[in-house]
C-alpha cells in the first residue's frame, strides 16, 4: 500500500482525524507526530486499536515502511473501514514537529510504587501485580481519563497498553510516564518488588 504525501498527511492531521502510531513503543516514546496514539504491532493491536479509535471514522497509521500491510490486514479484520497510512520517515525527512515521553527504567520501579497504575485487562491484574497498585484497564481510562492523575506512573505486562494510554493520555493534557518492559521487566530487574 502506497503512503500518504505530507500534503495528503497533513490534510488528514487538520481535519483532526485519527492518527494511530504502529511502530514499537521505544521509537514511538522518542519520537512521534503531535496526537498521534499508540498502538504497537508488538502487542495486543488490534485490541489497543478498538479501545481507542472509531471503527467508523477515518483512521490513518503511522508505520515504519514494510509494516503498511500487516496494521492494515490487522485492522480491517477488526471492521476498521476508512484506513490510510503514512510512513513516520517521511515526517522525519521533511524535519515535522514530534514529541516524545519520558519512561522509566523497570530496575527504578520502586522509587515510583505510591504513583503507579497498572493498565492491564482485570483478568490479568488478578493473576499478577505490584502490590499497593491499583487496577485501571485500558478500556476504563479510554471511557473516564479521569481515573488517572498527572504525574502517575503506567504499566502493563509488556508496556504496550501503558504507552497506549500514556499517548492517549497526552492528548487530553494529562502528563504521565510508563515503566520500559512493563511487569515483565520488572520480575528481572526489580527483584525487591513485592509481586
Amino acid at each position: 500500500m502506497t503512503s500518504l504525501s505530507i500534503e495528503q498527511f497533513k490534510v488528514f492531521q487538520d481535519s483532526k482525524s485519527q492518527l494511530l502510531d504502529c511502530r514499537p513503543t521505544s521509537d514511538f516514546a522518542s519520537s512521534f507526530i503531535l496526537n498521534s496514539i499508540n498502538a504497537s504491532l508488538n502487542g495486543t493491536f488490534e485490541y489497543m486499536a478498538s479501545c481507542v479509535f472509531q471503527k467508523t471514522n477515518p483512521l490513518v497509521i503511522i508505520c515504519e515502511e514494510g509494516k503498511e500491510g500487516e496494521a492494515l490486514l490487522r485492522l480491517e479484520s477488526e471492521g476498521f473501514k476508512d484506513i490510510s497510512t503514512f510512513n513516520f520517515e517521511i515526517w522525519k525527512k521533511e524535519g515535522g514537529k514530534t514529541s516524545s515521553i519520558v519512561r522509566y527504567l523497570a530496575s527504578e520501579a520502586q522509587t515510583y510504587i505510591d504513583s503507579m497504575k497498572d493498565v492491564s485487562n482485570a483478568e490479568d491484574w488478578e493473576v499478577l501485580h505490584v502490590k499497593g497498585t491499583s487496577s485501571v484497564p485500558l478500556i476504563d481510562l479510554i471511557n473516564d481519563f479521569s481515573l488517572i492523575s498527572e504525574g502517575d506512573v503506567l504499566y502493563c505486562g509488556n508496556g504496550h497498553k501503558s504507552m497506549a494510554a500514556a499517548s492517549f493520555l497526552k492528548i487530553k493534557g494529562v502528563n504521565v510516564t510508563d515503566i520500559i518492559g512493563g511487569l515483565s521487566a520488572m520480575l528481572v530487574e526489580a527483584p525487591d518488588l513485592e509481586i
